[in-house]
């Protein structure tokens, strides 16, 4: 069998791979000299370097057949050929390159986020260079290792199926971060809310999106990034910090927005950043639904103004504050057991207050009749008699321990000393010579628990007080998107040098989180599903257990494509839990993705 002739050829790097490309030469009579011209890419090295096998592209085995028949490496500049046996269309090189590959993890994302707002959006918001594909790759990784230490990648790569199967060095990685940009990011997010009310409209969900409001401290190692600010650290890390705010579809626990800022900035004053973003993006028929931090005049005004739903639980420790007014209105009224609600267990009134609001105000310009408008709020006031009991006696420990260490004349620790000049205060004595008392003022006492038990959200959209509960106890959901991100997947520290590569790596790992809520609220889902029917359900396991199982599922990959091996008993049932389809054990082909990252270097034959 005669050795294939190959046309002039050459190599082309890019930050991932390194193509092969055909090329003509022309005279160019003006500098005396031939170039080349022409080039059409014909191949690709699998190796990701200069010199491994060539897996040629399909119209160029059509140009030229005789290719089948060999298999093709490139070795010092030179291009070596090797016949295919006739019998099983593989060189004993082959059989021995085959490799075995963690795949059915991996295989259950893909259609997880293919058949989730997700996967459409991140294909529209990054379709250069095949980022979308590189991304997810970055973020399966980090779902499955549980670490966002983007060294240990390539190790990773190597043994794992990805959308993304050429190379991905952690040079490339930080190329990919600083090629995320924040006007894509907000595509992204467009997307994925568009997809997410296309999906409602199909179900006919015509409630308004609940999300749920909420922010978190991230670390960083690198103290001279632009916004790692020292400030109130909320995990106690004595490190720099930024601060990550996200909004959580309370419902679907679908992560849809965030946004980073200085680690010191108060978070009251984060949501009016939030709305603005809000109005730009036109994230339309939302109500955010947020605790005591965010819940200021000034946040009320925002969301009045730009037609923001709310439901703000207000700060009932402020004195004077309107909380206060309302609850001291109708303190009689949450005794009553005609005001108690069976299903929150709670005693429960609703105020509807009239709230006058400036429809633009203007910086140092006074407010006037003709430029305020004005709002219908409900004002939800709740009382749970068994918190306020708990509290109380907690109270009553701590006075106590007090009172017994100035007995023994032990001395107190700070928050002791704090409670102490809080409710104590020095016995009236005529004696000179008797030793100085305290004794407890009762009235302190009363003041401290005065509105305790109590609680208060405030809404613009929301008139039935039930319903604002069962909305506010949802946003547990955020709670737990900042557990997965920080624990379950190891995030709660950044290890990035610079600003622009921060700003990537930020959003690959809110992509990662949003995943694996995702894949949680699946599992929830048909956990709950199997207990309402009856059925044999599903031992409850993490999302992080389940994916762990399934990631020990192999594939076979050799030079035609990839298959996978039988999958049978509890797999099967993973798969079914995550709602999709098992892998067919039939051969696929392999799809060989043109990466159209800018040139490096070349090199000629």
């Amino acid at each position: 069998m005669s050795t294939p002739k190959l046309p002039p050829l050459i190599i082309k790097k890019s930050p991932s791979a390194f193509y092969v490309y055909t090329y003509k030469n022309k005279w160019n009579s003006e500098k005396a000299r031939s170039e080349r011209v022409e080039f059409k890419k014909v191949g690709t090295v699998v190796s990701g370097q200069k010199e491994g096998r060539i897996r040629w592209d399909e119209k160029f085995l059509e140009e030229r057949p005789e290719l089948r028949n060999f298999i093709c490496e490139r070795k010092a500049k030179g291009y070596v050929f090797e016949p295919l046996e006739k019998e099983t269309g593989l060189s004993l090189k082959q059989v021995l390159s085959i490799k075995q590959l963690h795949a059915g993890a991996t295989w259950a994302l893909d259609q997880i986020v293919s058949s989730s707002p997700i996967g459409p959006a991140l294909k529209k918001a990054f379709p250069q260079k095949r980022d979308y594909l590189k991304t997810l790759s970055i973020v399966y990784f980090i779902i499955l290792n549980e670490n966002n230490n983007i060294s240990r990648y390539p190790n990773f790569a190597e043994t794992t199926r990805l959308p993304w199967p050429g190379a991905l060095h952690a040079s490339t990685i930080g190329r990919i971060f600083r090629r995320i940009k924040s006007q894509q990011i907000e595509n992204y997010f467009a997307e994925v809310q568009k997809g997410l009310l296309e999906q409602k409209i199909k179900a006919n969900d015509t409630d308004k999106l609940t999300l749920a409001l909420d922010s978190t401290s991230i670390s960083s190692y690198f103290g001279k990034l632009p916004n790692a600010v020292r400030g109130r650290n909320k995990d106690e890390d004595n490190l720099p910090q930024i601060n990550l705010l996200m909004l959580v579809d309370s419902k679907t626990g679908l992560p849809l927005f965030y946004r980073h800022y200085d680690g010191n900035v108060p978070d009251a004053q984060t949501v009016r950043r939030v709305i603005a973003d809000n109005s730009r993006l036109k994230l339309t028929d939302v109500v955010l639904v947020s605790d005591k931090g965010y819940s200021s005049n000034k946040n009320i005004n925002d969301c009045l103004r730009n037609d923001v739903g709310l439901l703000f639980n207000m700060k009932c420790g402020v004195k004077g504050s309107l909380a206060q007014e309302v609850i001291d209105e109708e303190m009689s009224n949450l005794r009553d057991l005609n005001k108690r609600d069976w299903y929150t267990e709670a005693f429960q009134v609703t105020k509807k207050i009239e709230w006058s609001y400036e429809r633009q105000p203007v910086p140092g310009k006074r407010p006037g009749k003709n430029t305020r408008d004005v709002a219908t709020l409900y004002w939800h006031i709740y009382f749970d008699k068994q918190i306020a009991e708990k509290v109380s006696q907690g109270l009553f420990e701590r006075i106590g321990k007090i009172q017994e260490k100035l007995h023994k004349k032990e001395s107190l620790d700070e928050n002791e000393q704090t409670l102490f000049e809080e409710v104590f205060e020095k016995a009236e004595s005529t004696d000179e010579d008797t030793p100085v008392s305290y004794i407890i003022n009762n009235k302190k006492v009363d003041e401290k628990l005065r509105y305790k038990g109590y609680r208060v959200l405030v809404s613009n959209e929301i008139s039935d007080a039930r319903k604002a509960w069962c909305a506010y106890q949802e946003r547990w959901k955020v709670e737990d998107t900042f557990k997965t991100l920080k624990s379950r997947l190891g995030c709660s520290r950044n290890r990035v040098s610079d600003n622009e590569s921060l700003n990537g790596k930020i959003f690959v790992q809110f992509l990662a989180t949003s995943i694996a809520m995702v894949v949680r609220a699946r599992l929830k889902k048909y956990s709950e599903e199997c207990r309402k029917s009856d059925g044999p359900a599903l031992t409850y396991e993490s999302d992080g257990t389940v994916l762990g199982t399934l990631n020990n599922i192999m594939q076979t990959k050799f030079q035609a494509g990839y298959y996978f091996g039988e999958i049978a008993g509890k797999r099967r049932k993973l798969f079914e839990a995550l709602g999709v389809h098992v892998p067919d054990s039939e051969p696929e082909r392999e799809m060989d993705y043109e990466d159209e990252a800018d040139e490096y270097d070349d090199d000629e034959l």
